[in-house]
């Protein structure tokens, strides 16, 4: 790998992570990048984009991710909690995403029984609800607004904690400092829950 690739992967991790976290929806396009030299023609104007393209988006401004929109989940039933934390994404997870969640579970000292990955109606009765992301968050739990490693208290008393979903760290090809980092708070986070649920 060059130091020019090194570089503008470690940029399109940065610029995705920007994405995930809603402050820009921007993307690198190295087809645009060309070689300067001497003898060279000369390149082709940029395309612009749009206000809209760079700005931060707000509530009132939300750009759709998804074709098709999510249904609302089913209600949280009542009753003593039979799991003492599950996991909640939007969508089932990647082959890739399933095992990084298998480790972390075990990690946790957990089973996938005691601690499965929940994307579809009804949600399980549990202590703590890990929401695997921000399209996680607005699909289970709509109306609510927390980054990762934010904790929310439900309707119906329990525990919710944002985190990453797993997909967004598989994402990246190469594993920046940046990345590594926020791996560490997810992992710092869940760490968290686990000695609030041995209190």
């Amino acid at each position: 790998m060059t130091v020019i690739e090194y570089i503008l992967d470690g940029l399109e991790a940065e610029l995705a992570l920007e994405r995930e976290l809603g402050l820009r929806i921007v993307e690198c396009d190295r087809s645009l990048l060309v070689s300067e030299t001497a003898d060279a023609a000369p390149r082709p104007a940029r395309p612009t984009l749009s206000p809209s393209a760079s700005a931060p988006r707000h509530a009132d401004h939300e750009v759709p991710r998804t074709p098709a929109p999510i249904a609302a989940p089913a209600p949280v039933r009542s009753g003593a909690p039979a799991h003492p934390f599950v996991f909640v994404h939007h969508a089932p997870l990647s082959a890739a995403g399933s095992e990084m969640i298998a480790k972390i579970t075990v990690a946790l000292g957990a089973t996938a029984e005691s601690a499965p990955v929940v994307t579809a109606p009804p949600l399980p009765v549990a202590r703590v609800y890990v929401v695997l992301g921000a399209l996680a968050l607005k699909r289970w739990f709509p109306g609510r607004t927390a980054g990762p490693g934010q904790w929310l208290q439900g309707d119906g008393g329990e525990m919710i904690l944002v985190t990453y979903s797993p997909e967004f760290f598989l994402r990246y090809k190469v594993v920046t400092p940046a990345v590594d980092k926020l791996k560490h708070e997810m992992w710092n986070s869940l760490k968290e829950m686990k000695r609030r649920l041995q209190k």
